[in-house]
């Protein structure tokens, strides 16, 4: 069921030259967890505060269960909204206990609000002395209560800005996959904006990528990493080599060596081959595969980078395990297990 939808959003901010946001639609499913990623002033964080209210667009409609809360002039105010806030900062009140923290925006609601926070609290796993203030509290913690506080409402949608960048990199991955599986649990809509590719790709259902206001591509993980509708959303996960190639009938001749590929003879100029690191395996042995002078290693734990480059300088990176040694080597063998092609001009 689609629970938001937004046709043709435009904003644009006084006195500045570009729309923040450019005619931008997409829609979101019913307990789905939706990622808006770009890098800053890519439109992502204005996106978000206007499906929350804070913001108006210039055109453009926005739609919330089927009721319209955004178009032209008319606008549903932000508190009528039934939408959720995880702000960058938790925006916490320093003066309010844990506790109040939760209840403050249970006002209204049916039921008994201190029951609700505390039935809250625990579901997303505080385990603390409610009584506490804040600044008692850790970022992971605060980040509870602000969750807690944002979910307590029941709201349809729930909307986080940068919800994981206070965090420091041991506790993100658990930090990730806990708020996933409290959002999953709760059955509530959920949209996070993050620059980290990290955080969108091991935490979101789909991935919404925008570049200077404009939405590049939405869809889900694997296929936004393996296939990229343009280079922007290519490399904007990681690497992407590219070498120049010439087709012939038998396969494709690069400065690196020859890759047989009968596929080739389809084309009849130049042609791009674009692959990731991992796309790629170093192999000791001789034979027919690609060879490269070894420009450096990079160690990371889990793998290795090697960089290598053709006799005129062209570089390429391939992902191999770490328990390769390169030591005394000043070449080294690779071959492609998987390439894209397209022509070069």
């Amino acid at each position: 069921m689609r629970i938001l939808s937004l046709q043709h959003i435009n904003k644009k901010y006084n006195k500045a030259d570009e729309f923040a946001v450019n005619d931008v639609s997409f829609d979101v499913e019913e307990g789905e967890i939706l990622a808006l990623v770009g890098e800053s002033g890519s439109g992502k964080t204005t996106l978000l505060r206007l499906i929350a209210g804070l913001e108006h667009p210039d055109s453009g409609s926005i739609s919330l269960l089927g009721q319209t809360i955004v178009e032209g002039v008319r606008s549903v105010p932000a508190h009528e909204r039934q939408v959720g806030m995880v702000f960058q900062d938790y925006a916490l009140f320093p003066h309010l206990t844990i506790l109040e923290n939760v209840k403050f925006g249970l006002k209204k609601a049916k039921g008994n609000p201190e029951q609700i926070a505390l039935e809250t609290l625990k579901l997303v796993g505080l385990k603390e002395d409610f009584s506490k203030y804040p600044h008692q509290l850790s970022g992971g913690q605060q980040q509870r209560v602000a969750l807690a506080r944002a979910i307590a409402p029941n709201p349809k949608i729930l909307l986080m800005d940068e919800p994981f960048s206070n965090l420091d990199a041991l506790l993100k991955d658990q930090v990730r996959e806990e708020i996933r599986q409290i959002i999953k649990k709760t059955g509530i809509t959920a949209i996070f904006v993050t620059h980290d590719t990290k955080d969108a790709l091991s935490t979101a259902d789909r991935i919404a990528i925008l570049h200077k206001g404009y939405l590049q591509q939405i869809d889900i993980p694997k296929n936004l990493y393996e296939n990229p509708v343009n280079p922007y959303v290519a490399n904007f996960f990681g690497k992407r080599n590219e070498i120049l190639a010439t087709p012939t009938e038998e396969g494709y001749y690069t400065t690196f060596g020859f890759i047989a590929d009968p596929e080739a003879k389809k084309f009849t100029g130049k042609v791009l081959l674009h692959f990731r690191p991992e796309h790629g395996e170093v192999v000791q042995r001789d034979g027919q595969q690609l060879t490269g002078k070894i420009v450096k290693i990079s160690y990371f734990g889990s793998h290795q980078m090697v960089k290598l480059a053709d006799d005129e300088g062209k570089r390429v990176i391939i992902r191999t395990n770490p328990g390769r040694s390169f030591e005394g080597l000043e070449r080294a063998n690779f071959y492609l297990w998987k390439y894209e092609v397209e022509e070069a001009f």
